[in-house]
C-alpha cells in the first residue's frame, strides 16, 4: 500500500495537461478526419405574391390560359366544378348485373283443395308415402264440463257428538235454530256420561259460548238425547257440541213522539 501511493504520488500538474493535450488533439484529429465536408445549403427563396388584374374586354379562352381554370388539378379539394367532380362527383352509379344466371321461378301446381285429403302418387323411385301421417278429419267434440257438488255453508246451528259416544245416537239428531246475539258466538261443549243401556246419567257445561241462554238450552238437550245400548257394562263418556249460528237482532222500532 505505501509503494502504490508513493507510486501515484509521481505525477505532476505538467504530466497530467500534456496526457490531456495529447488527447485533445487526438480527437479533433478524428473529428476533421471523419466530419462532414459538402458546402452548405443556399437559403430558399422569399415566395412572392402575384396579383393580375384583367380588363373587362378579356375573352374566356384566355382567362383560362391566364388563371389555368381548365386544369381540374388546379382543384384538388372536393367539389363539383373539379376535378373530383368530373372524376366521380358527377358520374352516375353504375348498374349492378349479376354474373350469375338465375332461372326464374317454376311454380308447382298444387290444388289448395286436396291439401289434408289424400297423397300425391310419389316419383319413381320413392316410397310411398303411409296417410296416416295427415291429420285426421273428425268432429272434434267439446268434453262435458265438469259440475262440482256445491259447497253447502251451514245458515243454522249444528250439533255433533265426539269421542265414545259418536255414531251411537238413537233417532235423528235433534234441530238447533239459530241465535239472536250481538256478538259472535262460540261452541257450547257439554260434557256427557251414558249408562249401559244408553240413558243419559249427567250432563255438565265444559264449554261456554258467550249467551246463558244458549249454555241452557245446550244443557237440557244433552240430557234429553238417548244411545243405543252397549255390551261392555260400564259407562261411556262422550261430548256434545253446539255450533250456534248467530244473527244480528232486528233494528230496533223508531219510537213515534206524540205531542
Amino acid at each position: 500500500m505505501k509503494k502504490s501511493f508513493q507510486h501515484g504520488a509521481s505525477w505532476t500538474r505538467g504530466r497530467l495537461l500534456a496526457v490531456a493535450g495529447v488527447f485533445f488533439a487526438l480527437q479533433a484529429g478524428l473529428i476533421f478526419l471523419f466530419g462532414d465536408r459538402s458546402p452548405p445549403l443556399p437559403p430558399p427563396p422569399a415566395l412572392s405574391t402575384r396579383v393580375r388584374w384583367l380588363g373587362a374586354s378579356g375573352s374566356e379562352l384566355r382567362l383560362l390560359q391566364w388563371l389555368f381554370v381548365g386544369d381540374p388539378a388546379v382543384f384538388p379539394l372536393p367539389g363539383p366544378h373539379g376535378f373530383s367532380g368530373r372524376a366521380w362527383l358527377t358520374q352516375r352509379p353504375p348498374s349492378y348485373h349479376s354474373q350469375v344466371q338465375l332461372e326464374p321461378p317454376s311454380w308447382l301446381n298444387l290444388d289448395p283443395a286436396r291439401l289434408g285429403t289424400s297423397f300425391p302418387a310419389p316419383p319413381l323411385g320413392f316410397p310411398a308415402i303411409s296417410s296416416d301421417l295427415a291429420e285426421q278429419q273428425s268432429l272434434r267434440v267439446e268434453p262435458p264440463p265438469a259440475f262440482l257438488p256445491p259447497e253447502i255453508v251451514p245458515t243454522q246451528s249444528v250439533f255433533r257428538l265426539q269421542g265414545e259416544l259418536a255414531g251411537s245416537l238413537l233417532g235423528l239428531p235433534p234441530q238447533l235454530c239459530a241465535r239472536t246475539n250481538l256478538l259472535l258466538l262460540r261452541n257450547s261443549v257439554v260434557q256427557i256420561a251414558v249408562d249401559p243401556a244408553g240413558a243419559v246419567l249427567a250432563a255438565h257445561l265444559d264449554t261456554r259460548c258467550g249467551s246463558a241462554d244458549a249454555d241452557a238450552d245446550a244443557v237440557a238437550i244433552a240430557r234429553q238425547l238417548r244411545f243405543a245400548p252397549s255390551s261392555a257394562g260400564r259407562t261411556r263418556w262422550g261430548q256434545a257440541v253446539f255450533q250456534w249460528q248467530t244473527t244480528e237482532p232486528p233494528p230496533a222500532a223508531p219510537q213515534s213522539k206524540t205531542p
